[in-house]
């Protein structure tokens, strides 16, 4: 069925809010003040999705995509909007879940950090092969061609670029390609069902990888690379988890900084610490840093980045951050936690609160976690202040820091 509409707002996922018979219509691509003709694509009890099939009239707020793949590709949400629209509607976004689920006033979210450069930015991009290289469509395995990718960094784009003219990509399955913003290092994994040749790139990477499903084979030059972040240095290897941003990043960490306020003799457990990039940033600054991740790779990788920085006052333990937490006790002056988009267990929640570390440090890349996390630690955690930071350009995601103290 379709329907002519008039875009009325925009939901936490970015997508047009409508309304059909009193019923909530969700369209993807569709700015406030829209009137467009769409399609039904999916009827739930509550709500309708929908596709946009044609603008009757555009909203003032719309602007032309810089990227002409933008109505197909899945990779970003919020290009049809200036970049000043994008930072309001985030903010708005962390408002209003902030202040509906908790009790928080609004006046503690601060305005949302911007990104200087919110174009090819993107350190790690993942092109999927089949018969031609692209970006899968929203909520789809259909490719969409790409000769670019207008977020992803401009080396990454050179290399699609040759790749797809000089390789014969019969046996390949996905492509990512990891760069280095600051040092030209680039890594390039492909993921094969048979071997395949790849002298042409070999003067243009550092390191080119096999991945047959099971196991990485490194086919040229090293299993990793080295970006920076401010005056650290990190390794990263194929299944590192490392900010796709990584200018940003550094924002991102200094704001963790000013909120942990260190001071010499602060014993600091850094939880979910992945490739240990935080716990680094600011161990010279205080006494001790424990980190804890459950991922093993990471915890190799993190203990290379140790290393790598001479920060011997930093210590990695690989575990269930809730099962490890326990060997805690008051003797941890902060705590950061920077979990997974689900958030805080339980069991994790409540061992945060028996340590009692003065500071606590939430880095949180899903504003509704967040929230119902404060509500649990609201007991025994006043939050002081809430920071979002704008990590992802041109997508819905949002990046939040916020700063908890210990009530008295």
């Amino acid at each position: 069925m379709k329907y002519d509409v008039e875009i009325t707002s925009i939901d936490h996922s970015g997508r047009g809010i409508a309304r059909i018979d009193n019923k909530i219509v969700f369209i993807p691509k569709t700015a406030i003040g829209d009137i467009c003709t769409i399609k039904i694509t999916k009827t739930k009890k509550n709500y309708l999705e929908a596709e946009l099939i044609e603008l009757i009239k555009p909203s003032v707020k719309r602007k032309k995509p810089y990227c002409r793949f933008f109505d197909q590709c899945g990779g970003c949400d919020l290009m049809h909007m200036s970049y000043h629209d994008q930072l309001r509607y985030k903010e708005e976004t962390v408002k209003n879940i902030i202040t509906r689920y908790t009790k928080l006033n609004k006046k503690k979210i601060k305005s949302i950090i911007p990104f200087d450069d919110p174009y090819f930015y993107r350190n790690k991009v993942n092109f999927k092969v089949r018969k031609k290289i692209g970006l899968y469509q929203k909520k789809s395995y259909d490719i969409v061609e790409v000769d670019r990718c207008i977020i992803a960094d401009t080396y990454i784009n050179k290399l699609l670029q040759l790749i797809r003219e000089t390789i014969d990509l019969s046996y390949v399955k996905e492509i990512t390609i990891r760069s280095s913003l600051n040092r030209n290092d680039v890594m390039v994994i492909f993921h094969i069902t048979k071997k395949i040749n790849v002298d042409s790139l070999k003067k243009e990477v550092k390191s080119i990888i096999f991945f047959d499903g099971k196991d990485y084979e490194v086919e040229y030059g090293n299993n990793y690379i080295i970006d920076t972040i401010g005056i650290y240095q990190f390794m990263i290897s194929p299944t590192s988890f490392f900010q796709v941003n990584t200018k940003q990043a550094q924002v991102l960490y200094d704001q963790v900084i000013d909120y942990v306020n260190p001071k010499k003799n602060d014993i600091v457990l850094d939880l979910y610490c992945g490739t240990g990039t935080i716990g680094i940033y600011l161990s010279s600054q205080v006494k001790k840093v424990i980190g804890i991740e459950i991922n093993k790779e990471a915890i190799k990788d993190a203990n290379k980045n140790k290393e790598l920085n001479h920060a011997d006052n930093v210590e990695f333990l690989c575990g269930d951050v809730s099962k490890l937490i326990h060997r805690f006790h008051t003797e941890v002056d902060i705590v950061i936690v920077d979990p997974p988009r689900a958030g805080l267990d339980d069991e994790g929640i409540q061992n945060i609160k028996r340590i009692q570390a003065e500071r606590l440090v939430y880095v949180s890349c899903d504003p509704i976690t967040l929230a119902r996390d404060l509500e649990k630690l609201g007991d025994t955690y006043e939050v002081e202040e809430i920071t979002p930071v704008d990590m992802f350009c041109h997508t819905y995601h949002v990046e939040c820091c916020t700063l908890l103290s210990l009530k008295k």
